[in-house]
């Protein structure tokens, strides 16, 4: 088997790293704007006013404004919490097609462990 070096393009020519590095690069975004979403609407939950009792006589009772943000903040919180956990799965996922694309590259070709040098 020809030496082949570890070159972009050859790495751009496997299908398994490409994959992976589209999916690292989506996770890793979901990630960040997971994190950030999530410690915004935890601080927007502290700053609304405590939870006033309802009375169980009335059948239909009147939403208040800081109910109805609260509500909102506890879905917007809850849909950010799924977003960061996807984006850990997709940026694990990424990282197990890259190391199998490597893995195959590796047993394909016979590159060397080293990159490849700068000319």
């Amino acid at each position: 088997m020809a030496q082949v070096e570890l070159t972009v393009r050859t790495l751009s020519r496997s299908g398994w790293v490409v994959a992976g590095l589209l999916l690292l690069a989506i996770g890793l975004g979901d990630l960040v704007v997971g994190r950030t979403k999530l410690a915004q609407y935890h601080e927007v939950l502290e700053q609304v006013p405590a939870v006033r009792t309802h009375d169980r006589a009335v059948l239909f009772p009147k939403v208040t404004e800081a109910d109805e943000q609260r509500n909102v903040a506890r879905a917007k919180l809850g849909y950010y919490n799924l977003l960061f956990l996807s984006g850990q799965m997709l940026t694990l996922g990424g990282l197990i097609l890259v190391v199998i694309g490597l893995v195959r590259l590796r047993l394909t070709t016979n590159f060397p462990l080293v990159p490849a040098r700068s000319r």
